[in-house]
C-alpha cells in the first residue's frame, strides 16, 4: 500500500479540482504513477475519458546549492 502525503501548510492536499480540471500533487514520481493509475481505474469504472493531449507535467525540486 502506497501512502501519498503532500502537505500545504497544515492541510493534506492530494488533488485539486475545479469543474473539469484536476491537479495531482505527489511527493515522488512513484506516488504520481500510483495516483495516475487510481485516476485511470476510476475513469474506466465511470466511463470518463481524460484528454492526454491537454495534460501537462511539472516537476518542482529544490535547487542544489553550490559550495
Amino acid at each position: 500500500m502506497l501512502v501519498v502525503n503532500v502537505m500545504l501548510a497544515l492541510f493534506f492536499v492530494g488533488a485539486l479540482a475545479y469543474t473539469d480540471d484536476i491537479v495531482l500533487l505527489t511527493p515522488t514520481p512513484s506516488a504520481m504513477r500510483r495516483m495516475l493509475q487510481l485516476c485511470d481505474d476510476y475513469a474506466h469504472e465511470h466511463s470518463i475519458i481524460f484528454n492526454a493531449k491537454k495534460s501537462k507535467c511539472l516537476v518542482a525540486a529544490p535547487r542544489k546549492r553550490h559550495s
